[in-house]
């Protein structure tokens, strides 16, 4: 089914609906093929396979029906209910699934850091019988805005354990440092607020404070618009891939490999796209040539962040109305 223009409306109608959106866009984003630099249907890393994402991505399916199942039996009259949301304890007990499930680490922390959020929101429009995007965004924007101190600590509850990387080290509210919970609730640095604070470090961090900017407004249409165009999931996945990555160098790479590295993965992928992206026999040529130069590198040079962000534009894509 296309999608077509910006006035978009929620298609789904149960909380089972819900739950099938959320699996789906975790699993079609993993599946995306080549995806260059990431661990996908036919690359793996070393200690980190495909498999592993598999059972984690499923691994959180009973945690994230019993979240949404939570957020709409709340009645949402006031700001009140969207801190009882606790989107903090969710990315806990998520992790803690993810982790007990397969043992290649973290494999989905970025897909339940954004797709909680958009499920909340979700969860809450079917319980008010609301269908618009842009009452979406409201709900999407108040649950952000009202998220509290002790989300944030069982936020880093949830990173802990986790134990992603390539964090390196800061000098306030630094994720490895004992004393930083004890910080967070002493100065009631809010989620906002500490993603606020990383937001030009880590591209998950600047889409919450920027209400999703890059998912919302540059990937969902641009993915929507290669979806009309080959009506195939594959190519609109792994092409709105390159087009976020060649619109901002990624995170991830930074961390582990420098800023150089990380630009010059993006000019590799605008090029890609100029040359048709992988629908074209020279996009899929350069994309494949791509992967096989970053999988060298053995997951430092792996666009991941990126990635992540992915698994929330499918997410937006099924729930208005997407069927591949």
């Amino acid at each position: 089914m296309p999608l077509v223009g910006s006035n978009l409306n929620i298609s789904i109608k149960s909380i089972d609906d819900l739950i099938r959106c959320l699996s789906l866009a975790s699993l079609l984003e993993l599946s995306g093929w080549p995806k260059p630099g990431n661990v996908h249907r036919t690359k793996d890393f070393e200690n980190t396979r495909f498999e592993h994402f598999l059972a984690g991505i499923i691994a959180i399916h009973p945690i994230f029906k019993e979240f949404c199942e939570k957020v709409y039996q709340l009645t949402f009259k006031n700001d009140v209910d969207y801190e009882k949301i606790e989107l903090g304890q969710f990315f806990k007990d998520a992790a803690e699934e993810m982790m007990k499930w397969q043992s290649g680490g973290n494999v989905i922390l970025g897909h339940i850091l954004i797709l909680a959020p958009f499920a909340a929101a979700t969860a809450i429009c079917l319980k008010l019988k609301k269908q618009n995007i842009n009452d979406w965004k409201d709900h999407l924007n108040r649950i952000i805005e009202n998220a509290s101190v002790n989300d944030t600590v069982k936020m880093y509850e949830a990173i802990r354990l986790s134990n992603p990387g390539g964090l390196g080290t800061v000098s306030k509210y630094d994720i490895n440092n004992e004393n930083s919970l004890k910080e967070i609730i002493q100065d009631k640095i809010k989620l906002k607020k500490i993603f606020e604070l990383s937001k030009g470090k880590d591209l998950i961090s600047f889409e919450y404070v920027s209400g999703f900017t890059s998912i919302l407004n540059k990937g969902l249409p641009y993915f929507i618009e290669n979806y009309n165009r080959f009506s195939d999931i594959n190519i609109a996945t792994v092409n709105t891939y390159l087009k976020l990555l060649s619109l901002h160098p990624d995170t991830l790479v930074i961390r582990k490999s420098g800023l150089d590295f990380a630009t010059y993965i993006s000019k590799k992928a605008s090029n890609i796209l100029d040359n048709g992206g992988i629908s074209s026999d020279q996009g899929l040529k350069l994309a494949l040539e791509l992967d096989d130069e970053l999988q060298e590198k053995k997951g430092k040079l792996n666009p991941g962040t990126t990635a992540d962000l992915i698994s929330g534009i499918i997410f937006c894509a099924l729930v208005f109305g997407l069927r591949i």
